[in-house]
């Protein structure tokens, strides 16, 4: 049987640490497969990932700007990942290529593991609507959460969101919050049982805390989906909340899309000590 082949198409796509992290499961599992960086131009993604069926992939992540673009190509869409409009995983099987987002299983098992609160029943606050939170709180709507509150620079983003939401018939109570109002703000932070900071507001050893400080209440949960600590992680440390950052998030999405492709439960332990190193 010949090597397996995955990878992760994205534009820029050299800062993933996707190929140590799947390569370290591969590896530890015996299974001979390869796994690259892909870049691939958006003017050019229709014809890329003719390409990668033709040349026999198995299947690959997706990273920016291609999670929407990859929808109209699928043969078979994951409910949630077409309420999201995103995928980050296919697989291709025999040229029928089939589609998941796995961002909100990396974002509930993470969640589960450093705060001990399952999906089902979850009060969770989403600060900041891009892409991020659009997959994860589709996925949480679809997973039983009882409320999803929003708050964004931009209420018109939230507010879409929000009816994206209502529209997949979900249980979960959907609220947006006015980021303008300091007292309304505060209240649903102190309410939430984890705060979700998914917005880029961080990614810069400059940048300041994602949610004002001002506004930050003693105690709480919160993910900040960022990689490493941010001014925003240890400012809520210094005030009780109990904190956990994007690596396992990463680490989960990436062993959900694994099973997926190889039918086998992941070695994450491997996956984990692998991806940890590669990102320093």
């Amino acid at each position: 049987m010949s090597q397996q082949k995955f990878g992760v198409l994205g534009w820029p796509v050299t800062h993933s640490v996707s190929p140590q992290m799947q390569g370290a499961g591969f590896d530890w599992l015996g299974i001979d497969a390869s796994y690259k960086l892909l870049p691939l131009d958006p003017g050019e993604f229709e014809n890329g990932i003719r390409q990668l069926v033709a040349d026999d992939f198995r299947g690959w992540n997706i990273t920016v700007p291609h999670k929407a673009a990859m929808l109209p190509l699928l043969d078979e869409i994951d409910p949630p990942a077409r309420l999201a409009q995103s995928v980050n995983t296919v697989l291709n099987d025999n040229g029928k290529l089939y589609g998941w987002s796995t961002d909100g299983y990396g974002l509930e098992r993470s969640i589960r593991e450093a705060f001990g609160v399952p999906a089902a029943g979850a009060h969770i606050l989403f600060w900041g609507t891009g892409g991020a939170a659009r997959a994860t709180a589709c996925h949480y709507a679809a997973a039983g959460a009882a409320q999803i509150t929003l708050i964004n620079r931009t209420q018109a983003r939230a507010e879409a969101l929000a009816e994206v939401l209502r529209s997949s018939q979900t249980e979960a109570s959907i609220q947006v919050i006015d980021r303008a109002d300091n007292h309304a703000v505060r209240t649903a932070l102190s309410a939430a049982g984890v705060v979700v900071q998914s917005s880029s507001m961080g990614l810069k050893p400059e940048d300041p805390s994602a949610i004002p400080l001002e506004v930050l209440p003693e105690n709480g949960r919160l993910l900040d989906m960022i990689y490493r600590p941010t001014p925003l992680l240890l400012a809520a440390r210094e005030r009780g909340w109990e904190t956990a950052d994007g690596k396992e998030m990463l680490l989960y999405q990436g062993v959900r899309s694994f099973e997926l492709w190889t039918q086998r439960e992941a070695p994450v332990a491997a996956m984990r000590a692998a991806l940890y190193a590669a990102l320093g």
